[in-house]
């Protein structure tokens, strides 16, 4: 399965459209490599959302919190010893009440041990970076198993505005790689790629045979999505007004939706947007059920709890139940909260206080794009000598890159390994011990002269 799954991911992206479309109206609870998994998945959040007490919600939890913990100490050194060093064992943990109990961890102090140390032996694990929200990669192994439980919960979240199995996507990356419009048929989607000019983009969509061009929804970052439909309604309204006639809604996916960019995407659009809380480790996931802007944790997916801090400031920790190759358990998310509803110390619903808000920067041309597709758009070898990469811009078209080195380097390095020779920017790189943070401790990924000047 696990070699199966691997060729699937990168060899079916570049199939032709004619056999994406074919792909596109096999459910995913037949396609081959996670078909079981996302069948059990599906079951199983049907079975916690509609029918399980709380009680037996409680029992799944700590039954595959347990699960996971036991295997961590016994495949992890690193889990192992972090465990000892805080005093807690596998006899500690026998409630769901005594979860509390298991030591938190967080990226910072993971990303410190080797990787091996803090994983386990686990057929068909593939390794992933994270990081693009943050500015801050780290690497981790994903488990094959994960697939099929996040797709069961996404389609899910996405069937909220009507999504079904066939529905033509529509995307905005960022790939220099990648030429204007591209389809992508693993995920039956037309990439609009702003690595190019705006202009060009939506000529190049324009010019796709009507009928391969309607799209049913929008899915990316609420602030590249926001961007390009400004441009549009300014210099392509036509565009837009074809955009209405098929579009169902927009998936606003991995930075939170500033009010600013959802009013504009869904009054460009006229249809209505869903969002949701997620991450790339796959810990915990969350959705707006009922009302935008709350989010409602997916407890069958992973674990999530608000934890508060001796500082009084309060993030999510999230326990990811089917990692197996990398296990993340009782992990500290950085982003704040504050919870809203909860349930015998079950966490039934929060706001975002302060998050993975979307941001741009300006090129020599006026045209604006998302730090967060700038930091995607490094390559591998980028990583291998950055540990976070932080902007900041003083004027358009120019911009400083302050790199926390993951080893000694120098700014001609730097000048190397970055990909941004392309684009209408002048690149100034700086190199700095540690990231600048805000003043509750969160990681900047856009930065002024004078949080720089508090952090130095």
């Amino acid at each position: 399965m696990s070699s199966l799954v691997g060729m699937i991911k990168r060899r079916v992206p570049k199939f032709p459209r004619f056999v994406g479309d074919a792909l596109a109206k096999i459910p995913y609870s037949y396609r081959p490599g996670f078909a079981l998994s996302y069948r059990a998945a599906s079951a199983r959040r049907r079975w916690f959302d509609e029918t399980a007490t709380l009680r037996e919600k409680k029992d799944y939890i700590f039954q595959s919190t347990r699960r996971v913990v036991a295997h961590a100490i016994k495949n992890a050194p690193f889990y192992r010893r972090y465990y000892a060093e805080h005093g807690f064992s596998l006899d500690d943990l026998r409630t769901f009440d005594d979860i509390v109990r298991i030591p938190i961890v967080t990226k910072e102090t993971l990303r410190d041990v080797p990787l091996e140390e803090r994983s386990c032996r686990r057929r068909g694990r593939t390794e992933t970076y994270t990081g693009g929200s943050t500015g801050e990669p780290f690497k981790f192994y994903s488990d094959p198993a994960q697939i099929g439980v996040e797709w069961a919960h996404m389609h899910y979240v996405w069937s909220r505005l009507g999504y079904r199995f066939g529905d033509l996507l529509l995307s905005v990356c960022f790939d220099p790689e990648e030429p204007p419009v591209f389809y992508d048929a693993l995920r039956h989607s037309i990439s609009l790629n702003v690595f190019y000019p705006r202009d060009r983009v939506v000529e190049a969509f324009l010019a796709l045979p009507k009928r391969r061009r309607r799209v049913s929804f929008f899915r990316g970052y609420p602030s590249a999505i926001a961007e390009l439909l400004d441009y549009c309604e300014r210099h392509a309204p036509h565009a837009t007004a074809e955009l209405r006639e098929t579009l169902q809604g927009s998936f606003l996916a991995s930075e939170y939706p500033f009010p600013a960019h959802r009013r504009l995407i869904e009054g460009a659009t006229r249809k209505p947007t869903i969002s949701w809380y997620g991450l790339s480790e796959r810990v915990l996931l969350a959705y707006e059920r009922t009302r935008p802007f709350v989010y409602e944790p997916m407890h069958s997916y992973g674990y999530c709890e608000a934890v508060e801090n001796a500082s009084g400031f309060t993030t999510l920790v999230g326990t990811s139940y089917f990692n197996f190759a990398s296990p993340l358990i009782r992990y500290r998310v950085d982003d704040g909260v504050v919870p809203l509803a909860s349930e015998d110390g079950l966490l039934l619903s929060f706001e975002i206080s302060e998050g993975r808000l979307g941001d741009y920067i300006v090129d020599k041309k006026g045209d604006r794009f998302s730090i967060t597709h700038l930091n995607l758009s490094c390559r591998e070898e980028t990583w291998e000598v950055a540990r976070c990469v932080q902007v900041e811009q003083r004027e358009a078209g120019k911009i400083v890159l302050w790199v926390t080195p993951r080893r000694e380097t120098s700014i001609e390095e730097l000048r190397r390994v970055f990909a941004f020779d392309n684009l209408p920017l002048d690149c100034e790189y700086r190199i700095v011990e540690r990231p600048f943070v805000s003043q509750r401790g969160k990681t900047l990924l856009k930065i002024n002269s004078a949080e720089r000047g508090s952090d130095k």
